[in-house]
C-alpha cells in the first residue's frame, strides 16, 4: 500500500499476524457482507480470501463458503 500514501491520504501501519482462525472468521464476514463493504477494504478483504483459497481445495472452499 505504500503506493497510494499520499498527504490526503496517509498510510497506517499495523504489523500483526492473524492466525488461521481470524483469517477464516474476516473471509466469512467479508463474504456475507460484501455488498456493505466500503471501498476501502475491497484488497484487504481481497487478500484475506485469496489466503483462504490458497490454504484448502476447491472442495473445501466451497463448504466453507456454504
Amino acid at each position: 500500500m505504500t503506493g497510494s500514501c499520499v498527504s490526503e491520504n496517509p498510510c497506517f501501519s499495523l504489523d500483526y499476524s492473524f492466525n488461521a482462525e481470524e483469517v477464516r472468521a474476516l473471509a466469512r464476514l467479508f463474504r456475507k457482507n460484501q455488498d456493505a463493504l466500503p471501498d476501502a477494504l475491497f484488497v484487504f478483504a481481497s487478500k484475506i480470501e485469496r489466503e483462504i483459497y490458497n490454504s484448502m481445495s476447491i472442495d473445501e472452499a466451497e463448504s466453507f463458503y456454504s
